[in-house]
């Protein structure tokens, strides 16, 4: 018997509310000016000491799983630890700025997203990016709808994009939301696009294909060139979904290989906040074709309106021109401005973005530097590969680079994935991409080291060796046992009270 059986018995719900281990009787009393349907006669409030109250929360922070914990290996989602000085920064109380102050007032910010613009730029091989979109998934409602814009103005009824098999679910809806046909590309035998059906796909209806590089199974495309070609050739625009973008660091650049248009996932490449429902932030690059088309307002240089643009640095060009930077000196007193881009589409979010987020990937590529992004590439590669060589499991399309799709074989990937819960660690990404059977899509990224790599491997190989019957149980020794996961997404209960009725019954 555990310490949490002890205490509690074999009840899942192994800590009680607060006010279920103590509570007391509050006397409102008879002096409210609140009507009397609006009272009650007394009120049960939690009765805790602080040590109490602390080891509570404690204790609910140990049930679940986080980066803090140890590695996060969901393929495609780019679940990475990110470091805490970003936080300081975001929390300095200068940057507590008001977003609809006069632009003059506020420099410093301005200054601060032009620098950001202005790297993004340079990472990804474009020539103009916004910061306005709040996330990934808006980053590529942004894109297409720049894509969108583009060819309405040149006059193009354009009624289908592009997407391969292998994509993630946001592409497909992305370009349906966007009002386009979605035409699905399959991959080839080597898991990449088969350029000759892309070529049989493509046609005068075609306004974009929406694709990753390397792929969703880790596959760099190599031929990207012709890809390319084959889409603008047919007066398509080729777009980048910056999933992957962690693998090409310093390396290569999407614009480089030919695509128009980009969205950059912060969460996942430069150590902003991923999921949970918060603020977020899914940055756009374009072609200087289609600069002219992004949100409202946009961030330049006061003397970029008037063509005297500063010389062009490299990707960590110092946005203050110091010594280095590559960057002619701007003067002491460097003016920014919002502006609305000629044939904007409009808002997507409030005021230049969220501007908190920002900061924190504005402040992870300044600490990182070109050397600090290119080892982070070099090591989400290694990383991938070295835990693939540890596994009893085959991977069928390789070489791969910042991640792989392995496959459990005749076992059930969601049984080993459950498994893998009682060896103290996180599972992958299971049962996609489709193509892949029983796949297994992991992702151990940059910032885990060889002992992380090696636990995460054994517990990997020590659930595939257990039988049937046992993963069909598992897991066993977490907070929460195996859910009915049917159930619980047909039928949720929200509340701490709706599980303790369903109990009842």
């Amino acid at each position: 018997m555990n310490y949490d059986q002890a205490r509690y018995g074999d009840d899942e719900r192994n800590e009680p509310l607060l006010a279920e281990k103590h509570s007391v009787t509050v006397d409102p009393g008879e002096d409210s000016v609140l009507p009397d349907d609006l009272t009650r006669d007394s009120l049960e409030l939690p009765g805790l000491s602080e040590p109490e109250l602390s080891r509570h929360y404690t204790r609910l922070s140990q049930m679940n799983w986080s980066v803090e914990s140890g590695p996060y290996p969901l393929g495609s989602c780019t679940m990475k630890y990110n470091p805490t000085f970003i936080e300081t920064v975001a929390a300095d109380p200068d940057a507590a700025v008001h977003p609809d102050r006069d632009p003059e007032t506020v420099q410093g910010n301005l200054e601060l997203l032009y620098g950001l613009q202005e790297y993004l730029a340079d990472i990804g091989g474009m020539d103009a990016v916004t910061l306005q979109p709040p996330a990934g998934a808006a980053g590529e409602f942004t894109g297409i709808t720049i894509a969108k814009a583009y060819h309405e103005r040149n006059g193009d009824d354009r009624s289908e994009v592009i997407v391969p098999a292998s994509a993630h679910g946001t592409n497909f809806a992305t370009a349906a939301i966007a009002g386009y046909d979605v035409v699905e590309l399959p991959s080839g035998d080597d898991g990449r696009v088969d350029v000759e059906a892309l070529s049989a796909a493509v046609s005068e209806d075609t306004a974009a294909l929406m694709l990753t590089n390397p792929n969703t199974v880790g596959l760099f495309e190599r031929d990207i060139a012709e890809i390319a070609d084959v889409v603008h050739d047919a007066g398509g625009l080729l777009y980048y979904d910056g999933a992957n973008l962690n693998a090409l660091l310093g390396r290569a650049r999407p614009g480089d290989m030919g695509f128009d248009v980009m969205h950059y996932n912060v969460h996942k490449t430069f150590a902003t906040p991923h999921g949970g429902g918060g603020p977020g932030a899914g940055p756009v690059g374009v072609v200087e074709e289609l600069a002219d088309y992004l949100p409202r307002p946009h961030v330049r240089r006061v003397d970029e309106a008037s063509g005297e643009a500063a010389a062009d640095g490299g990707a960590l060009a110092d946005p203050d021109g110091g010594a280095g930077s590559g960057r002619s000196d701007p003067g002491p007193d460097p003016e920014f401005e919002l502006y609305d881009p000629d044939h904007s589409i409009g808002k997507v979010h409030g005021f230049a973005g969220n501007w908190l987020v920002l900061i924190k990937a504005y402040a992870y590529i300044r600490r990182l530097g070109d050397e600090g992004l290119l080892d982070a590439s070099a090591k989400a590669t290694l990383n991938a590969n070295y835990l693939a060589e540890l596994l009893e499991l085959d991977v069928p399309y390789a070489p791969f680079h910042h991640e792989f799709a392995a496959t459990a074989g005749d076992r059930d990937a969601a049984d080993v994935a459950k498994g893998m819960l009682d060896y103290g660690v996180h599972p992958p990404t299971t049962k996609w991409p489709e193509f892949v059977d029983e796949a297994m899509l992991t992702e151990p990224t940059e910032v885990e080291n060889r002992r992380s790599l090696e636990d995460l491997a054994a517990a990997f190989n020590r659930a595939m060796a257990d039988s049937d019957e046992t993963l069909q149980e598992a897991p066993t020794r977490t907070a929460s046992r195996r859910v009915d996961q049917t159930a619980a997404a047909r039928n949720p209960r929200l509340s701490w009270q709706a599980l303790d009725d369903a109990r009842g019954e």
